[in-house]
């Protein structure tokens, strides 16, 4: 798709510059006996058949020590304006090239991720959110400097190891697999999933961090609201699970 929309527009800009050369050739031609006339009246209406330079102050004899302006002739401005045409379809070919190579990068690193490794991934995704929370424990963190990052380590948003770090690449793999049936309702419900995850990192994030400089909120509200969207976490995804039996057989 994004290869034929550039195609199609380089085209379009080809043809739009032909049409433009077509319209200056024309103009071009029409200007031309205009400007040989006049010189030839030129020629003869000197007094002693001498040449007549016209120049920017009107017209002189050659004795007059004046400045002369050399006008460009029609076909010189025209071949300027030519290149002038190329040179703006050249940088905007350049552009259109460069912005597909990338559109090109970003999908084969997607499509780097086979169907299999991506349910793979889920799976192991779905249960780390069950060990998670089976461990969880508010008062401890709350009580560490940093220990909010403990959650955000499982929850993938923080380090590598774990099977939620970039889970929503995974999600794309298999909203396009054959182990997905609905393709709408898995990618709006694969959308709450990504939601719930972010906010739940945010709070533990904000459980390390003061809140201004007047009373402070306990780190231990803000783990607790992190695990109620790591709760909604767990909900959704079974309910990912329960639409799409095959993530999981």
């Amino acid at each position: 798709m994004m290869a034929s929309r550039a195609v199609n527009f380089v085209l379009l800009l080809h043809v739009s510059i032909i049409s433009m050369c077509c319209f200056r050739c024309s103009e071009v031609m029409a200007l031309l006996p205009s400007t040989s006339s006049s010189r030839r009246m030129a020629n003869t209406a000197s007094p002693h058949n001498s040449p007549i330079i016209v120049g920017s102050t009107g017209s002189h004899h050659p004795s007059d020590s004046l400045e002369i302006e050399i006008l460009p002739s029609p076909r010189r401005r025209f071949l300027f304006q030519i290149s002038k045409m190329a040179a703006t379809a050249t940088v905007a070919t350049a552009t259109i090239m460069s912005s597909h190579q990338s559109c090109h990068a970003a999908a084969a690193a997607t499509a780097g991720i086979t169907a299999d490794s991506a349910r793979t991934q889920w799976r192991q995704a779905v249960m780390t959110l069950d060990e998670l929370l089976q461990n969880w424990s508010t008062e401890e963190w709350a009580a560490e400097v940093g220990g909010g990052d403990k959650i955000r380590v499982k929850l993938g948003t923080q380090g590598t190891t774990s099977p939620l770090y970039q889970i929503e690449k995974a999600l794309k793999v298999l909203r396009d697999s054959e182990f997905v049936g609905d393709f709408v309702e898995f990618q709006e419900t694969a959308e709450e999933f990504t939601g719930a995850l972010y906010r739940a990192d945010s709070l533990a994030s904000s459980s390390n961090n003061k809140t201004g400089s007047g009373k402070q909120t306990p780190p231990a509200v803000f783990i607790e609201q992190s695990k109620t969207e790591v709760v909604e976490l767990q909900r959704i995804a079974k309910t990912l699970n329960g639409m799409e039996p095959l993530l999981m057989h």
